[in-house]
């Protein structure tokens, strides 16, 4: 019996090639309750107001939409997407249309009711953002309580049926907590994956880049991340890559705009989160016209191993998961090495020879 993560891998490529939007992110909603220092959203850090969003009826459009063209894997996230009242609804019309779905939350605001609602609706898991030890993380969102309100979320979904999963990124601030994080989970039966890359802002505000970790941090952020589960199917975090070698040409260069895109709050298409190129906007236009027809796609899917700018040759690529839209944001070019994870790549090719 062939392995599930090679199956993954075949799936994984197929979609690349054929340009099957396999994994979707969903952006309820840019409003969250928290100001995380690292946050990449500019509206959660008063640098921008919430753009309008969409009606329940509206999204349900874009999902039959995305069902129609391939879609399986559904994220619905934000900003925080349990202040959108409908959310289980929408949870629950992905699982009749065959979707599986996660949802990236605070967990702030969470019921018993509500996890026993999301567990009938279908929901797959829930990932939630824990940052460190109580202090620690309230330092990081900005709220005090705000990490024993999402531990305490964290064990109704877990008490109704669903899978947990803790999402940490780590950054000075919290670093010296990654194993009590580690125990933590352990003993409450979640899992647990690190991040060890922080980038700036949508907006391009550095600040969050003064709390990236480097030197000895950075080595053991890479181990810890390096031992993280890889995900049960292929839809990126907007800020987490996978740790896996590259297999192919084509997921060297991203899937975003290949077999992942995302969804904004008003409806704009992106390749990804991260990549924030405006396709169109799916009130007006269909996703399968834009898909397969938008010009930025169809010069994007061109691209190839030739097109990247000192990566080709790097003894370290096979190891590597740079991400496109941090070297757009950092170093103003698609097509260049970005600093993280050029130093990541080589940590990781570093420890699988050591």
């Amino acid at each position: 019996m062939k392995s599930e993560s090679s199956l993954a891998a075949k799936y994984n490529i197929l979609t690349l090639e054929r340009n099957i939007p396999a994994a979707v992110t969903l952006e309820l909603t840019r409003r969250c309750p928290l100001s995380c220092l690292h946050c990449y959203l500019p509206e959660t850090r008063g640098r921008a107001k919430p753009a309008a969003e969409l009606t329940t009826a509206q999204w349900k459009d874009i999902l039959a939409q995305l069902a129609e063209a391939g879609a399986l894997y559904l994220v619905f996230t934000g900003g925080e997407p349990l202040l959108r009242h409908d959310l289980p609804e929408l949870c629950r019309y992905a699982a009749e249309l065959r979707f599986e779905v996660r949802v990236y939350s605070t967990g702030l605001g969470l019921t018993g009711a509500a996890a026993k609602a999301f567990k009938d609706a279908g929901v797959s898991a829930f990932e939630l953002s824990l940052y460190g030890r109580p202090e620690t993380h309230d330092a990081v969102t900005g709220l005090a309580g705000s990490f024993e309100r999402t531990l305490a979320a964290a064990r109704l979904l877990k008490k109704s049926g669903l899978k947990v999963k803790l999402k940490t990124p780590l950054m000075k601030k919290n670093i010296s907590g990654a194993a009590w994080l580690q125990a933590l989970a352990k003993r409450e039966g979640f899992e647990i994956s690190f991040d060890p890359v922080l980038t700036a802002a949508n907006d391009g505000d550095p600040s969050a880049l003064f709390q990236r970790v480097s030197g000895r941090q950075l080595a053991k952020a890479v181990k810890l991340f390096a031992a993280s589960p890889s995900p049960r199917f292929p839809i990126p975090d907007p800020r987490l890559s996978t740790p896996d070698p590259r297999p192919t040409t084509l997921d060297f260069l991203c899937g975003a705009g290949r077999n992942v895109c995302a969804v904004g709050s008003d409806g704009e298409l992106y390749p990804c989160l991260q990549l924030q190129f405006k396709l169109g906007n799916l009130t007006r236009r269909s996703f399968a016209g834009i898909w397969k027809n938008g010009r930025w796609l169809k010069k994007w899917r061109r691209a190839g191993i030739k097109d990247l700018k000192g990566c080709a040759a790097c003894p370290h690529a096979d190891f590597c998961s740079r991400c496109p839209g941090v070297s757009l944001l950092e170093e103003g070019d698609l097509f260049v090495p970005n600093k993280p994870a050029c130093e990541i790549a080589e940590m990781m090719h570093k420890y699988s020879v050591s």
